[in-house]
């Protein structure tokens, strides 16, 4: 918007991209530029309506498609990106639209819900922690939960009451020597909380001895067999009558069963090693939401006909 200054001798009107000539008047035009201020203003107004502004989520009524959990977790990992450097307004509309395609993954209205908080957007924040509960009413977090909201709803109360008056300044002291001040005890810092090892390495372990046990007791079974075989057959001659092949069966199986206990008590003892050595995964923690971390890690593969080690990790 453009206002225009119109001088006439003593004289002087406004008017709004107004400009005429007069026979006995001299106009001057001067162009005040209020843009700036207005835009200004707007901008303002907008912020303070975006922060207060509050709305819900439709009702899940639909399943995702395998497209739908795709463009999520993009959706999600590009929020995390912006949500990492500080941009909550860009990392709120990557969340948004993460959950609004895959609305069974309730889990997404917590971070919501502190990314709003942190976009000062209290209101919205309870409105995020009420419905993950009521989506998701059996989850083991339902106090934690319960009482962030009550905490959040003390703080928009809080905001909403008026500010009390600043006392009187009290009177000056008399001239004394100054004192030092003491500096105020630090309390100590609250121990991070241990997470708890992966349970892999004990399914190992105890798969292993399973294998262990079987194959040892199969090998002695296999072991009395082949004992019974050599009093038949004294140095491996077998009299008449007697099938060798029988004998040769039984000592194959000795062997074979003998391998497989050897297998199996390799295996529990490497999934006890393997458990003892794998450091612990971080314990769940409220607040800013932390990017899993991208460790690979190598587990066992085991199906009909292969058995071998799997290479996976976290995106």
């Amino acid at each position: 918007m453009q206002l225009t200054e119109l001088r006439f001798g003593r004289q002087c009107l406004y008017a709004i991209g107004a400009a005429f000539n007069s026979g006995n008047c001299r106009i001057m035009l001067k162009p005040l530029r209020l843009w700036p201020v207005v835009g200004a203003i707007l901008l303002v107004s907008a912020t303070a309506h975006a922060q207060e502004q509050t709305h819900t989520w439709p009702d899940c009524t639909r399943e995702a498609t395998d497209a739908d959990v795709k463009a999520a977790k993009g959706a999600f990992q590009a929020g995390q990106a912006s949500f990492d450097e500080g941009d909550y307004a860009r990392a709120i509309t990557y969340w948004e639209d993460a959950y609004r395609r895959d609305c069974s993954a309730h889990a997404m209205l917590l971070n919501l819900a502190r990314v709003y908080e942190l976009a000062d957007n209290k209101a919205q924040a309870v409105l995020a922690l009420e419905t993950y509960l009521t989506r998701d009413p059996e989850t083991p977090k339902r106090n934690q939960i319960q009482r962030r909201i009550d905490v959040l709803k003390e703080k928009i109360e809080s905001d909403k009451a008026p500010p009390e008056p600043a006392p009187a300044p009290p009177p000056p002291p008399t001239q004394t020597p100054a004192q030092p001040r003491p500096t105020p005890a630090q309390p100590p810092p609250e121990p991070a909380a241990e997470g708890k090892r992966p349970i892999t390495p004990l399914f190992v372990a105890g798969g292993g001895a399973v294998v262990a046990i079987v194959g040892g007791i199969l090998t002695a079974s296999a072991a009395s067999d082949v004992k019974d075989w050599e009093k038949k057959c004294p140095n491996r001659e077998c009299p008449v009558g007697v099938d060798p092949n029988e004998a040769n069966s039984a000592r194959t199986a000795q062997t074979t069963w003998t391998v497989v206990t050897a297998v199996g008590v390799g295996a529990a003892i490497g999934g006890t090693v393997w458990y003892f050595l794998s450091p612990r995964e971080p314990a769940a923690q409220t607040g800013r939401v932390a990017p899993r971390p991208r460790v690979p890690s190598v587990e066992p593969a085991f199906g009909p006909g292969y058995a071998g080690l799997q290479l996976r990790g976290a995106f």
